[in-house]
């Protein structure tokens, strides 16, 4: 009886399947805008850190725009989606304290951020700000009045409620098309 020969089997690294969707489509878009650039000059970070407050901002937009997650699970879905292989920072770095830590230092800078970003998106893509209305006003009613003029609307007496409406961009509607 003739030994039988033993084969070892080669075998190369394992693979790991992970989500792409449109993250390159989103990390150029932030690219393009500045989006972890203004928020790093704005709200700088030690050198200790692992990723800059502007990149993990710009990784949570992707989170927002691909698969919206809480930010306890941000983590998770970093790990699911291809967050590494795009903008070079481990799922491990992007836990909910990192996470909130970078929104907590962008919060004060919030309407310099949303500015500066939307300067940037203006400038960038040729954007004709004759079209464009951005409102970034806010109106609250509220209070008691003994003698209202004849005539006027009523509107419900109410203190305001939650934060002040965000800046929103749109078309400029009250002229129509002009």
């Amino acid at each position: 009886m003739r030994p039988r020969a033993r084969l070892r089997a080669q075998f190369g690294a394992p693979s790991v399947d992970k989500a792409l969707g449109a993250l390159p489509v989103v990390a150029e878009l932030c690219r393009r805008l500045d989006v972890a650039g203004i928020v790093d000059r704005l709200c700088p970070v030690r050198e200790v850190a692992l990723a800059t407050h502007g990149e993990v901002i710009e990784v949570l937009v992707a989170n927002r725009l691909t698969a919206p997650a809480p930010l306890v699970h941000v983590e998770d879905w970093a790990r699911g989606w291809a967050v590494e292989e795009v903008w070079g920072i481990p799922a491990a770095v992007l836990n909910d304290d990192r996470v909130g830590r970078a929104l907590d230092a962008a919060a004060p800078e919030l309407d310099r951020i949303v500015g500066s970003v939307g300067a940037r998106a203006v400038t960038t893509f040729g954007i004709d700000v004759a079209r464009l209305h951005w409102d970034m006003t806010s109106i609250s009613l509220y209070g008691a009045y003994d003698d209202p003029d004849e005539g006027s609307p009523r509107a419900p007496l109410r203190p305001p409620q939650g934060p002040p409406p965000r800046p929103q961009a749109g078309p400029d509607r009250p002229g129509g098309d002009r």
